[in-house]
């Protein structure tokens, strides 16, 4: 499945359209083209957020290892590879009506987690004190989204060939001929996983969104 999108303009030969732009003796087409598909999920990377907190700095720094330490444990059977934790940060947080101040020590856990193990890793670390989730985002192997990103690119490349050829036949012009290409790819960022009381089935992995991929083209036609 794709989704496209095309944007033109015409120019002028006389117009430079960039530096060392190919010679035309007839009409430059820009156009702008998008293309945009999915592929089957892999894998996910999730990212969790933990913190701990104490009436000392020190204080919130230990809660906040000995939740790390109880979430590493947990992890353990779910992860594929290797967990990344940066350094914490900790800061005071003022008590209200009159209740001493406190500190809060913060850091972030993130890692990956096959297809299989999707609503385990939700259903274990959902419910841990001071943890939170913070996005699961949907991974694709590596081949399918090479193939993807090929696919995208030739659906771009005649999609702006058509428009060309169309433009071309609306002014008079026989031929349109390709110049220039500039393209760049991208895979959508992270989905947010909202946990609820409510959801007490769990959560498929069938329902979360497919990886999807961006194809984004410059294409610069003679039109003659």
């Amino acid at each position: 499945m794709s989704v496209a999108t095309t944007g033109l303009l015409l120019l002028s030969p006389r117009v430079p359209v960039m530096a060392h732009a190919p010679s035309c003796a007839g009409t430059l087409l820009q156009l702008s083209v998008v293309e945009e598909g999915k592929t089957a999920v892999a894998s996910f990377r999730f990212s969790l957020a933990v913190s701990g907190e104490g009436s000392t700095g020190q204080a919130a720094l230990t809660q906040l290892n000995q939740r790390l330490a109880r979430l590493r444990h947990l992890l353990k059977p779910f992860i594929q590879g290797r967990l990344i934790v940066p350094s914490p940060s900790t800061y005071p947080r003022s008590g209200s009506n009159g209740a001493k101040q406190s500190f809060v020590a913060n850091t972030g856990v993130s890692g990956e987690v096959n297809r299989q193990m999707y609503n385990q890793l939700i259903q274990t670390v959902g419910g841990q004190p001071g943890v939170r989730m913070q996005g699961m985002k949907s991974i694709a192997n590596d081949k399918a989204e090479t193939a993807l990103q090929q696919r995208l690119t030739a659906a771009a490349l005649r999609r702006g060939m058509a428009e060309a050829d169309h433009t071309a036949a609306a002014i008079g012009a026989t031929r349109a001929r390709l110049l220039r290409i500039n393209r760049s790819n991208a895979m959508h960022g992270p989905r947010r996983v909202q946990l609820s009381e409510a959801m007490r089935a769990g959560f498929d992995p069938g329902e979360a969104p497919e990886p999807t991929a961006t194809v984004r083209m410059e294409l610069l036609y003679c039109l003659t």
